[in-house]
């Protein structure tokens, strides 16, 4: 069965989008907002590359996930901002 490229792509897309959004808000609530934006991309960026056939980045690059996202909502939480 062929795989969709089409998903593939809007990974891609979103991964570079969430990326660039993390650099516009990189001053926003002490940096916060934006290692929650890039743990968002890292998250996209595992999953392509889990549907491109490397497992072995699973594990990782939710490790890499969680921690940019945790560490973002505890700079954001310290900086006074409420998400």
């Amino acid at each position: 069965m062929p795989r969709s490229h089409w998903i593939d792509a809007i990974e891609g897309i979103a991964c570079i989008a969430f990326i660039a959004a993390g650099f516009a808000v990189y001053g926003v609530c002490n940096g916060g907002d934006s290692l929650i934006l890039f743990g968002v991309a890292t998250a996209f960026l595992g999953a392509l590359l889990f549907r491109t056939g490397a497992w072995a980045t699973v594990i990782p690059f939710a490790i890499l996930s969680f921690i940019l996202i945790a560490g973002g909502w505890y700079g954001a939480t310290i900086a006074g901002c409420s998400l």
